[in-house]
């Protein structure tokens, strides 16, 4: 065999796998969350956890058609990093919505005691990430979004 052959095929042997070792180094073995078109209140209630400590605990009452949230460490939104307080603990009531014309389910919070003056994360997208279920925080669709909630392991 030639001797240019055996050291082409060396050569893209190691690109390949520095390209997939890069890969997973940079995404954590994850690739960016996709959003669902279709999600129902029951598939989606559950305890999540993101980054920074922050959780959301979604409950749901079939039988009272509603459900309810408790939050921790959660976030305000774009909250400057000046601020002391970046983060709360509260409550509230949330439901499933979708946006007309946009193939995906909304998570919207409504907080029981919402903070003054500071507009917390309230609209998460339903999405997945493989076959995990995931909420995420909607961003620049060419980007993978900063913040991503899974579900919690236990």
């Amino acid at each position: 065999m030639p001797r240019f052959l055996v050291g082409g095929a060396v050569l893209v042997v190691l690109v390949a796998g520095g390209l997939l070792g890069f890969a997973r180094l940079s995404g954590g073995g994850r690739g960016c969350p996709e959003a669902v078109a279709r999600a129902s209140e029951a598939e989606v209630a559950g305890e999540y956890e993101g980054p920074d400590g922050m959780s959301v605990r979604l409950r749901y009452d079939a039988g009272a058609g509603r459900g309810t949230f408790s939050v921790a460490d959660w976030p305000y939104e774009d909250s400057p990093s000046y601020r002391k307080d970046k983060t709360f603990d509260t409550a509230g009531t949330w439901s499933l919505s979708k946006v007309s014309g946009v193939a995906e389910v909304q998570v919207r919070l409504s907080f029981l005691d919402p903070p003054r003056h500071r507009r917390p994360l309230s609209t998460l997208v339903v999405g997945r990430d493989g076959d995990e279920r995931v909420l995420f925080k909607e961003t620049d669709p060419d980007n993978c979004p900063s913040t991503v909630l899974r579900r919690a392991q236990g």
